[in-house]
């Protein structure tokens, strides 16, 4: 495909495809543990470091990271502290914003120069920004690798995974800090505000039609991947937002395994019935 062979599309795709294929990988243990809008809020957060940055002169992935973990630690806090999940993360969500949007209109660069990280803009990254995105991914794939028992344990049942011995502490706040991670990574290229949705998405996806958890984890990451290509590539086409045709991609893909997974059931449902 000679659209593949310009030198923003292969950059574009390199950044797309990482994070795309990572974050459900992050994802199922955040769905799992009914944690899904944590992404959301991060991704707020991260809003309000890529404002400071500007405000300082910093570079936006330094202030997003760096917001974004200082937030992993906080809301871990106030969670453990007895606040309700959902009320921790609405302070997160708002708080994040209102500080980027504060930081942003006090930066000489003005709010409109933090606009191209809420929906992405990877066909304007340069090698350094896809270095970047690749060394955060990479990090949150060993992360996952390495943990991969002791996440699931905490995944399905915290308490279980205490009194089995676990250092169920530690592990829920690596998991906060890995999807801080991806949601750094995934600010270039997906953009703040939507890279919350390839962590979601493709594992609810893949959860209609695996068999079991690993199975939902790989076939997420297929989606994603597949995603990121077809909506990159359909975007570019199209004369699209990169961002969003990614994540409707993914949505497409829901709505497909959703339709196979409801005939499976009516097929066994009609077979059960037959056999009486």
């Amino acid at each position: 495909m000679d659209l593949l062979t310009l030198g923003f599309m292969q950059k574009a795709l390199v950044a797309c495809l990482v994070v795309c294929g990572v974050a459900p990988l992050v994802g199922a243990f955040v769905v799992q543990r009914h944690q899904s809008l944590t992404g959301d809020g991060m991704g707020h957060v991260a809003f309000a470091g890529v404002g400071l940055a500007f405000l300082v002169g910093a570079a936006p992935l330094l202030g997003a990271l760096l917001l974004t973990v200082i937030a992993a630690v906080v809301l871990f806090r106030m969670q453990r502290s007895g606040l309700a999940g959902d009320l921790s993360l609405a302070l997160v969500f708002y708080g994040g914003i209102a500080l980027g949007y504060l930081f942003a209109a006090r930066s000489g660069s003005g709010v409109n120069s933090v606009l191209g990280f809420l929906f992405g803009s990877p066909l304007n990254l340069t090698w350094g920004s896809v270095a970047a995105v690749v060394a955060l991914s990479t990090l949150v794939l060993l992360v996952v690798v390495a943990l991969y028992g002791p996440l699931v344990a905490i995944a399905f049942d915290e308490e279980a995974a205490r009194v089995s011995g676990l250092r169920t502490d530690a592990l829920v706040l690596t998991l906060m800090l890995v999807v801080a991670f991806v949601v750094v990574g995934g600010m270039y290229a997906i953009g703040l505000l939507l890279v919350s949705a390839m962590m979601i998405v493709p594992v609810a996806a893949a959860a209609q039609i695996a068999s079991s958890y690993r199975q939902t984890m790989i076939i997420a990451a297929a989606i994603g991947a597949a995603s990121a290509v077809i909506g990159l590539v359909a975007a570019t086409y199209a004369d699209a937002t990169p961002g969003s045709s990614i994540v409707l991609t993914a949505i497409i893909w829901y709505a497909a395994a959703a339709t196979v997974a409801g005939i499976r059931r009516r097929l066994r449902a009609a077979s059960a019935g037959g056999a009486r």
